[in-house]
């Protein structure tokens, strides 16, 4: 990935469209790109949700992703609480990508965190598992695209 956080925030947008439309779900863009979200999802059900694109880094075996845009004059974030129903989130060190309520994670935090796998000490408070999330193929498609 890019170190140019714009090209990497670009390139981890085009992969999580990507893995939202292999999955079967239809993909709304919006015009203009002063808005809060990213991409929307048609429910069919005439509701939309929009989604905030976001680039995970694995560490540790823990995915974090900012849950607040940040920039100089806003080191500590603006929340998208109320803005969007979910976070995309593209992993590039595994190539997955995770469609993440934003009423699972915690309210008060900068960060979000997905682990990969259980703890080794057991924990399960406060432990969001990646897999849960995971944005899976629709059925009847391989990995190729067909």
């Amino acid at each position: 990935m890019p170190k140019d956080t714009t090209t990497r925030g670009e390139l981890s947008e085009l992969e999580v469209a990507m893995a939202l439309a292999r999955s079967g779900r239809k993909m709304l863009r919006p015009m203009s790109s002063g808005l809060r979200y990213d991409l929307a999802i048609d429910n069919g059900d005439g509701t939309v949700a929009r989604i905030q694109c976001k680039t995970g880094i694995l560490r540790d075996g823990v995915i974090s992703f900012n849950v607040a845009s940040m920039d100089g004059r806003r080191p500590y974030g603006v929340p998208y609480l109320g803005q969007i129903e979910a976070f995309g989130v593209f992993c590039p060190q595994n190539g997955k990508v995770y469609l993440v309520p934003i009423d699972r994670l915690v309210a008060k935090s900068s960060k979000g965190r997905l682990r990969i796998a259980a703890t080794r000490n057991g924990q399960s408070r406060g432990v969001i598992l990646a897999s849960t999330f995971e944005v899976a193929l629709a059925e009847g498609q391989h990995e190729s695209g067909s």
